[in-house]
């Protein structure tokens, strides 16, 4: 494995990230009712923390000499609430399974700090699920 392959892994997750942040704040627009507020509220919070992933991606990606990417990774666009709280569920849980990939290829680097920090990454987006999943039970 290669720098090159990490920074080709890292533009992944910042393209998910990136995907995330446009889809929840599209997904809090959509979201009505009681229940509905309360996902509008998760997904606000949680959008300003994936913003705050993809920053620091962002300088990880240029500190080992790639070119981060501006293109966000596509998505599908449920329109009710159950379905929204699904497809976020099945892609948090992606991310975590990325992260870890991409925080063993920075352990195999030499590259301890990033392998650390990769793995909070993959728990922070291991706690949105977490949230969904308590979310998708009250449906």
């Amino acid at each position: 494995m290669t720098t090159q392959d990490l920074i080709k892994g890292l533009n992944e997750d910042l393209a998910a990230e990136l995907g995330t942040v446009i889809r929840y704040t599209y997904q809090a627009g959509k979201c009505f009712g009681l229940l509905g507020a309360e996902l509008r509220d998760l997904l606000g919070k949680d959008a300003q923390d994936e913003l705050g992933h993809a920053a620091f991606l962002t300088d990880v990606i240029l500190d080992l000499g790639g070119e981060p990417t501006t293109t966000p990774k596509p998505f599908e666009k449920p329109t009710d609430l159950k379905a929204m709280i699904e497809l976020n569920l099945a892609m948090e849980a992606q991310d975590v399974k990325n992260y870890l990939a991409h925080a063993n290829l920075a352990e195999q680097l030499g590259l301890p700090e990033l392998k650390l920090k990769l793995e909070d990454l993959a728990a922070d987006e291991a706690g949105h699920a977490r949230e969904l999943r308590r979310l998708l039970k009250g449906l």
